[in-house]
């Protein structure tokens, strides 16, 4: 029995093609545009199973990329993304619509906080502007820092605190108010000095609300104020303002697809996460700073250290002129501590060493705090704990506002800095209540 066998052998020189086949050691020879044909279907059969492999390897990342956007968008970092949803800022102007305040931002707030020790109408010895840290947001109304310091001092502190105010309208409303009582005090929270630039808080993290829209501050030439009020909105203007920022706030410093502003994502995903990943705000966070830290820089594009420290001289000035003694008092958040446990300073330091540098009276609650710690967490100092930020803070996974203890011990702080001070005695207010 024979064994017949076959081989196909290709030999190529310049561009000819030559096959040889062999069976029973008898040649011959194939046309070549057959041969051709067969290493066409090869080549293309190679291509295609390529392009197989390159496409799912994109759809693959592009996945990834995309879900890796998504929870970065979701961790309590900001806002690194802008896709608003515009039936959602329509119901929330729908809801909050009537209640904002046309010329601070915001929502409109009238009177002071209520201290049913000291009611209103009692004579008051001082004055408190500032924020929700300020206003002794989640505790009960007498457990703020103002209102127990009023008890110390025996007299009113009157509390015009706004929840969610930047620097810049805790002044404006210092200014609408006009208080001569003879203690002007001015809360900063740290991450302030990123609301007095920006005109738009949702461009941060915050709800699509018509409350966290507001005007800013310019700081012009000479280093004078500049207010640049906040557009007026209805609810067709508000769902522009989100549809079309840039046109609506063309001041506010966190525009979508800035530099420190959100991203817009589009395809191809890996370029819009790449982006995220470079944001500023989100580098500082994971290098264990404050993420409004670099604002804190004086070559900081923005200016806002600049603007923030024009805004406290400009307070300053305005209470002095008023015959009040103004001082201005520093509440470090879980940021600040955190940022001081892994680089040894502050945040906002250099607000503080300009500011001193000026003569204005400032009052830095982060060392006689972190004193009073005595080697425990600063997580004791506020209210609630956030595990899903531990990754990214493994000293500090927690947040909100002041705890009940935080704000007894900062009135303690400010009641022994004004004494030390020597600032006016406060008059004691009677309570009408008591005296009966």
């Amino acid at each position: 029995m024979l064994r017949c066998y076959k081989s196909i052998k290709l030999r190529y020189s310049g561009r000819a093609y030559a096959i040889l086949v062999s069976t029973n050691r008898r040649f011959s020879k194939i046309n070549i545009n057959e041969v051709m044909k067969f290493n066409d279907i090869i080549r293309s059969k190679a291509t295609w199973r390529r392009l197989a492999i390159a496409s799912i390897a994109i759809l693959l990342v592009e996945g990834a990329s995309a879900a890796i956007c998504l929870y970065v968008d979701r961790i309590g970092v900001g806002r690194p993304l802008w896709d608003p949803d515009l039936q959602e800022a329509g119901r929330n102007w729908d809801d909050q619509g009537t209640i904002i305040d046309p010329e601070i931002g915001g929502y409109r707030a009238s009177g002071a906080k209520e201290n049913r020790e000291f009611p209103s109408g009692l004579r008051s010895c001082g004055a408190a502007f500032g924020d929700s840290f300020v206003g002794g947001a989640e505790t009960p109304d007498d457990k703020g820092w103002v209102e127990q310091l009023s008890h110390l001092l025996g007299c009113r502190i009157d509390n015009y605190a706004v929840g969610n105010y930047g620097t810049d309208q805790a002044y404006l409303r210092f200014l609408r108010i006009d208080d001569r009582s003879p203690i002007a005090l001015l809360g900063i929270n740290p991450n302030n000095i990123e609301d007095n630039i920006g005109q738009y808080d949702a461009f941060l993290g915050a709800p699509l609300v018509p409350t966290a829209v507001k005007g800013r501050f310019l700081l012009d030439p000479p280093g004078h104020l500049r207010w640049v009020p906040q557009p007026a909105l209805d609810r067709d203007g508000f769902l522009r303002l989100n549809r079309a920022p840039a046109a609506m706030l063309p001041n506010s410093y966190f525009l979508p697809d800035t530099r420190d502003g959100p991203v817009t994502p589009s395809f191809p995903y890996t370029v819009t996460l790449v982006r995220v990943l470079m944001k500023p705000r989100l580098v500082a966070t994971l290098a264990q700073y404050a993420p409004w830290g670099p604002l804190y820089d004086v070559r900081h594009p923005s200016g806002a250290l600049q603007l923030m420290t024009a805004i406290c001289q400009s307070f300053a000035e305005v209470a002095k002129s008023r015959g009040q003694r103004p001082l201005i008092v520093f509440l470090p958040g879980t940021a600040s501590f955190r940022e001081k446990a892994f680089h040894g300073e502050f945040e906002y330091a250099p607000l503080a060493d300009r500011l001193r540098a000026a003569g204005i009276e400032t009052l830095d609650l982060g060392p006689p705090l972190t004193d009073e710690l005595s080697g425990q967490s600063p997580c004791v100092l506020f209210t609630h704990q956030r595990h899903g930020l531990s990754w990214l803070a493994p000293l500090l996974p927690c947040g909100g506002h002041y705890s009940v203890m935080a704000n007894t011990l900062i009135a303690k702080e400010v009641a022994a800095e004004l004494q030390r001070r020597k600032f006016p005695a406060p008059t004691p207010s009677q309570n009408p209540a008591k005296s009966n």
